[in-house]
């Protein structure tokens, strides 16, 4: 933690020198939150909790707070908290206080019946909203691949300034000479990133997950205006732990450098170890509702997120594909619920990282006191180690098996029509490598990989997973555990 950085921050806000500020939500009748409010009394804010405490919904109605300087730039409740055939939003209500200069205001947002209803006028502000976990990757964006492929010529290119490549270099560990965007030839709304290295430029489409992201975000920052609001959900992502610590140091330096107001959300303890206690707010749910607590340290935040830091049981897979296929398969059986409290899934490399882990576990020769290797369904099993149900890789087995089955009920669950659905899921499945089959799909339903993943994997679990399968898997861990 810089604590002088923060010391001066904190200073500098209680002497009123962030002139616009918003300083309360309340939250009613939106995805489990009933009245809650949550206050924010430090200009870099971290939000944690668990998946479904409501994180994305507080940054996304913090957004809809202003009015853009420009119509174009203005977020509205009906674009984050859409009516669906499933879901309709009524008798909700956002409430703020906001500071604006030495005035502070109050004011709702509501949508009593089928319209939202706004006050006769919003104060003004910039407000910048960037959902990091589900930006797609450059090489999976649509007309994107066209830029690639085409190898067109450059027609325009805009380069960071050099104190902000310093600061890129610092948060990612790597020295980068120079940082730009490209326009080419075949699509003049579509810029490609570039950073120069020791062996020359490379692009955003060879470029690492947290390069790219981070590029991007450095690129947003660069020209954020003073006095904004800047929004950023699951700012960890694809960052590894230094770069996390780096990237919150440098989002201190920028707020007390341009007064900026940033509310963030987090898994991760690196981030929250480099924030004040009062810069974190968690997000409890529980029997009575969802709780707000105020300057817990990292370490009883993030046990609240995963109540058991030690869980009893440690399984090993190769990647993130077979964990969440995994821990769908404990789920969907009848005993799921209770076991996925008492154990761990994590990637760990190749079949033979998996295997050689399976070893060490059978021997006793892990720091802990109880795990199990997973392997794929194409990997024979070996000492230590248990196989995912199939006979194929977890892509294979999931896309055919549903496939067989017509895809039923996939066109509901993503919100596609079932013939352009069917096409997509096909059409991926022309791609030799099986490991780009979902983020192939979701660059066509607008989704990232994860989700069309866990989608599909929850569906098969419920359509193609043989109870059998299902049921040997399950009694292996309990046998662990016992």
């Amino acid at each position: 933690m810089d604590s002088a950085e923060i010391g001066r921050i904190s200073e500098q806000f209680r002497s009123g020198q962030w002139p616009q500020f918003l300083e309360r939500i309340e939250i009613d009748g939106l995805r489990g939150w009933s009245g809650q409010a949550v206050a924010f009394s430090f200009p870099i804010m971290a939000l944690v909790g668990e998946n479904g405490s409501g994180k994305s919904t507080l940054l996304k109605a913090a957004a809809c707070a202003y009015e853009g300087k420009e119509d174009k730039d203005t977020y509205y409740p009906s674009s984050f908290f859409l009516d669906t055939t499933w879901d309709k939003v009524q008798g909700a209500a956002l409430s703020y206080r906001v500071r604006q200069g030495n005035e502070t205001r109050t004011f709702r947002i509501s949508k009593p019946t089928s319209r939202w209803g706004f006050p006769d006028k919003r104060v003004k502000r910039d407000v910048f909203y960037l959902d990091i976990a589900r930006t797609l990757p450059l090489d999976a964006s649509a007309g994107y691949a066209k830029i690639a492929k085409l190898a067109a010529a450059e027609v325009a290119s805009t380069v960071l300034d050099d104190q902000y490549i310093s600061r890129l270099s610092h948060v990612l560990g790597r020295k980068y000479s120079n940082a730009r965007f490209a326009t080419s030839a075949t699509n003049a709304k579509k810029d490609v990133g570039l950073l120069t290295r020791e062996f020359g430029e490379i692009s955003q489409f060879h470029q690492g997950a947290g390069e790219d992201a981070t590029l991007d975000l450095f690129r947003l920052i660069q020209g954020i205006p003073t006095n904004s609001l800047l929004l950023i959900d699951e700012v960890e992502a694809s960052l590894h732990p230094k770069a996390q610590r780096r990237l919150v140091q440098f989002l201190l330096w920028l707020c007390r450098q341009k007064r900026i107001q940033v509310i963030l959300s987090t898994h991760s303890p690196y981030v929250l170890e480099e924030l004040p206690l009062e810069a974190s707010a968690l997000l409890l749910p529980g029997p009575e509702g969802l709780s707000v607590v105020y300057g817990a340290t990292p370490e009883f935040a993030l046990s609240r997120i995963d109540e058991h830091v030690h869980p009893e049981l440690h399984l090993f897979v190769e990647d993130r594909d077979a964990a969440t296929l995994l821990r769908e398969i404990v789920a969907s059986d009848p005993r799921g619920s209770q076991l996925l409290q008492r154990i761990d899934i994590g990637s760990v490399g190749p079949a033979n990282v998996v295997q050689l882990m399976g070893e060490l576990a059978a021997t006793n020769r892990l720091p802990y006191k109880k795990a199990l290797a997973v392997l794929d369904g194409d990997k024979e099993a070996t000492r230590g180690c248990v196989k995912l149900p199939g006979n194929d890789a977890p892509e294979r087995t999931v896309f055919s098996d549903l496939k067989a089955r017509g895809y039923e009920g996939l066109n509901e669950r993503f919100g596609v029509g079932a013939g352009d659905l069917f096409t997509f899921l096909d059409d991926a499945q022309l791609i030799p490598d099986h490991h780009a089959w979902p983020a192939n799909v979701g660059d066509k339903v607008l989704q990232s990989s994860r989700s069309v993943w866990e989608t599909l994997c929850n569906q098969w679990c419920k359509l193609g997973c043989r109870a059998v399968d299902r049921s040997s898997l399950v009694d292996r861990i309990l046998e662990c555990l016992q």
